[in-house]
């Protein structure tokens, strides 16, 4: 099996376990990203794992779960992936990641400009538009 392979796989697997709650399996989700870390992916991975957030906008994928950690380990390098993809396609998981870099001061305002372009998008779920509002109204009371 290729290196593209395990990844393909592992993200397939994340996919085959979301229910009709739209809730992804936190065991396989575990088991999966375990996979993937085992492979020796890094950053490579980021996009492939953003990607698989976009399909599946409002699934609850964790508090904030395994992908969200892994993805988080590459920090300086994720943050261009997650502001490209969060424009493209604004999820309850990755604007919950925009909401994390601002806790930690990186790039705030660039990333509360993007947070307040998703809550009067049209395209985007109300689920999705009201969390980030929530976002930007947490930040104001900081």
């Amino acid at each position: 099996m290729t290196d593209m392979e395990i990844l393909e796989k592992a993200i397939a697997r994340i996919e085959a376990s979301i229910d009709e709650y739209d809730e992804a399996d936190t065991s396989v989700i575990y088991d999966s990203v375990d996979a993937i870390a085992n492979a020796g992916y890094k950053s490579e991975a980021i996009e492939a794992l953003l990607q698989l957030l976009e399909r599946h906008p409002l699934t609850y994928f964790g508090d904030p779960g395994a992908i969200v950690h892994f993805i988080e380990h590459f920090g300086g390098e994720y943050e261009n992936f997650l502001a490209e993809s969060v424009k493209r396609t604004p999820t309850n998981t990755t604007v919950w990641m925009l909401n994390r870099c601002i806790n930690a001061g990186e790039r705030t305002a660039e990333f509360m400009g993007i947070l307040k372009e998703i809550a009067g998008r049209t395209d985007v779920d109300k689920d999705i538009k009201d969390r980030a509002q929530e976002f930007i109204d947490f930040q104001a009371n900081q």
